[in-house]
């Protein structure tokens, strides 16, 4: 009998550490998906955040550039309309961009990230060029 209660013991004992262990397991688990996506979450809200300030640049620009055309002469104002349109574009492209990362799932992240640095870049360079191509326009 006293065997018995002992196999029974050890039985029960090792259940229990068993259980335990893979409860633990679990919470470790859980937690590291916890960890993975409030990593997400936050790449991707300051990724929204980075879109949706240049976003606020390129609409000041076309503001300044709507005070220059109404300026401008008959001449210079066609070609200050063109780069308008290019500098419209460049916003639409930034919309693109942060529709992409507000509806980007974790699984397509990487992809998204990739397509809004791009056309970040792409943004950044049109308005570096821009000062330059309104300044031509009216020194010529």
């Amino acid at each position: 009998m006293k065997t018995i209660t002992r196999i029974l013991s050890i039985v029960l004992i090792s259940t229990f550490v068993v259980a335990c262990s893979n409860t633990k397991e679990q919470r470790n688990e859980d937690t590291a998906m916890q960890e993975m996506e409030s990593d997400f979450v936050e790449e991707k809200n300051d990724l929204k955040y980075e879109l949706e300030e240049m976003k606020l640049n390129v609409e000041t620009e076309l503001d300044k550039l709507d005070d220059k055309i109404a300026q401008a002469s008959d001449n210079n104002k066609a070609r200050l309309e063109d780069v308008k349109d290019d500098l419209e574009e460049k916003g639409d492209d930034l919309d693109r961009a942060l529709d992409r990362v507000e509806n980007s799932t974790e699984q397509a992240w990487d992809d998204t990230k990739e397509f809004a640095k791009n056309t970040s870049n792409d943004v950044e360079e049109a308005l570096d060029d821009f000062g330059d191509r309104v300044e031509e326009i009216f020194n010529s």
